[in-house]
C-alpha cells in the first residue's frame, strides 16, 4: 500500500506539458460555459412560474417539491407546456394544479398508493 500511495503522489507531482494544460483548461471553460447556461435557464424557468403560478398554488408545488421533486419537475413541465401553447390562461390557480397532478398521478390523488390489507387469524378455539 505504501508503494501505490508514493507511486500516486509522484504522479500527482509530474509537470504538465502545455497541451495538457490548454486541454484541461478548454475542458474547464466548457463546463463553467455549460454550468452558466443551465443557471440561465433554471432562472428564465423559475421567473416564468413566478409570473404564470397563482400564490396558493405556487405554495403547494413547493410543497410537493419538498416531497418529490421529480413530480413537480412534471408538473412545472406541463404548466410552461400549457401556458406557452396556450390551453391554460395564466393566473394557473391551486385547481387547475391539483387536476395537471391528477392527470400525472394517472387518476384521483386519493386513489393513489399502496393498498394494505390487513388478514388476521381466525380463532378456531372452541374454549372462548
Amino acid at each position: 500500500i505504501f508503494f501505490r500511495q508514493r507511486y500516486y503522489k509522484m504522479k500527482m507531482n509530474m509537470p504538465v506539458d502545455a497541451e495538457t494544460h490548454a486541454a484541461f483548461q478548454q475542458q474547464a471553460e466548457q463546463q463553467q460555459a455549460k454550468q452558466e447556461q443551465q443557471a440561465e435557464q433554471e432562472e428564465k424557468r423559475k421567473s416564468m412560474l413566478l409570473s404564470v403560478l397563482s400564490p396558493e398554488a405556487r405554495e403547494r408545488l413547493g410543497r410537493i417539491s419538498t416531497v418529490k421533486p421529480e413530480k413537480a419537475r412534471q408538473v412545472e413541465n406541463m404548466i410552461i407546456q400549457a401556458v406557452s401553447r396556450g390551453q391554460v390562461r395564466p393566473p394557473v390557480d391551486e385547481e387547475q394544479l391539483i387536476s395537471l397532478l391528477e392527470q400525472i398521478s394517472g387518476g384521483s390523488a386519493t386513489s393513489s398508493g399502496p393498498s394494505i390489507t390487513i388478514k388476521r387469524k381466525v380463532a378456531d378455539d372452541d374454549d372462548w
